[in-house]
């Protein structure tokens, strides 16, 4: 009775996924791949040189055609236009198989690591889109330490300092220092202790750039 009850909530939550979803476009392969690429480009704000010779590289690897790098250039530019949610169906339904979707995030991957930094919302998308197709959190980690710069960047440098740790520093350490700083400066500590409206914002600056750097450590230090 337990297994047959299990099957009719799995049911009703497809249902339910496929209703909430149906009013979204799906795209073809060629398509969404340089859609996410622009998404991914502009997630900070400004496509750069470098985005936009990623994505030629791309058209080059997948050796398509005149008309189709043209297609995928309006795809690219399109995707920078684009909300985040829009891309689950696509996502969620794509008829690619395995390595197609490792194609996929690898091509994600190498857009984020083009300028050899990783921010807190290229690190959200990855692992967003890793989730609507299906793969876990540590399989879509393990894909983008293919392309990681293999030296210290500067963001990675000022993330240690933010953190105060240095490369040898154990994950167990670096998790406590993280929970350390966020807590001293929660902004509902600052708004305990009588702290102002200046001091307050300066509090959710520091945590952003708290988040972010701890993203950046933990795909460099690999756990």
């Amino acid at each position: 009775m337990s297994n047959f009850l299990n099957k009719v909530k799995q049911l009703s939550y497809w249902l339910g996924e496929k209703y909430r979803l149906a009013d979204q476009p799906m795209f073809s392969e060629i398509e969404l791949r340089f859609r996410l690429l622009g998404h991914m480009a502009i997630s900070n704000g400004l496509v750069t040189t470098l985005h936009s010779t990623r994505m030629m590289t791309e058209t080059k690897l997948l050796h398509l055609s005149d008309i189709q790098i043209q297609q995928a250039i309006k795809a690219f530019q399109a995707g920078q236009q684009m909300l985040t949610d829009h891309f689950e169906a696509s996502l969620r339904y794509s008829k690619l198989d395995d390595l197609g979707k490792e194609m996929l995030l690898k091509s994600c991957w190498q857009m984020i690591w083009v300028d050899s930094h990783l921010a807190l919302r290229e690190y959200q998308l990855i692992h967003l889109w890793g989730y609507w197709l299906g793969w876990s959190r540590s399989a879509i980690e393990r894909l983008g330490e293919l392309f990681k710069p293999v030296y210290i960047t500067l963001d990675h440098q000022q993330a240690l300092n933010l953190l105060d740790i240095t490369l040898d520093t154990p994950p167990d350490i670096i998790k406590q220092m993280y929970k350390r700083k966020l807590s001293h400066y929660h902004p509902d500590k600052i708004m305990g202790e009588g702290g102002s409206l200046a001091e307050i914002n300066k509090a959710n600056e520091k945590i952003a750039k708290l988040q972010e750097a701890y993203a950046l450590i933990r795909m460099f230090h690999n756990f």
